[in-house]
């Protein structure tokens, strides 16, 4: 009897740019499904920030400060923009347009997408690599994975 083909998606990220990828098999086809960019991610803080910090003087010695964000524009950027990728999966997944998923992104950014992914996406995943791969080329994206994974 013939196994049925498992579609798994590759989730390439990072938290300027991700490329989606869809294949059945370490033999079949490997094709870019879908790219995003986030320009916000590359623009300088500078450019980004959207208010001046608030201001105030303390009581008492009227002595000035400041309260500066706690978090860079970049750092909100990339987790909007890796939210914003998270929610499309999960939506995807909700319409079985896949099988399973293999994610490749930095710690950081990888961190981010698996706290945001849903209960069930999570289980389908049947890798996670910890490195950014967001600029390799196609080819030797699929000679890695068939390297790495012991089969999909």
């Amino acid at each position: 009897m013939r196994t049925p083909k498992r579609k798994t998606w590759f989730l390439v990220a990072d938290g300027a740019k991700a490329r989606l990828f869809e294949s059945y098999g370490p033999n079949a086809a490997f094709t870019m499904q879908e790219e995003w960019r986030n320009d916000e991610a590359r623009t300088p803080d500078r450019d980004l920030r959207r208010a001046p910090p608030v201001r105030g003087r303390t009581i008492g010695t009227g002595a000035p400060f400041a309260i500066a964000s706690r978090s860079s524009p970049h750092v909100k950027a990339e987790e909007t923009f890796l939210a914003a990728r998270t929610q499309s999966i999960n939506g995807a997944h909700k319409k079985r347009a896949f099988d399973q998923l293999v994610i490749c992104a930095p710690p950081a950014a990888l961190g981010i997408l698996r706290k945001r992914l849903a209960t069930e996406v999570n289980a389908a995943i049947i890798g996670v690599i910890g490195k950014d791969l967001t600029n390799t080329t196609e080819a030797d994206l699929q000679a890695y994975f068939v390297e790495k994974l012991e089969r999909w």
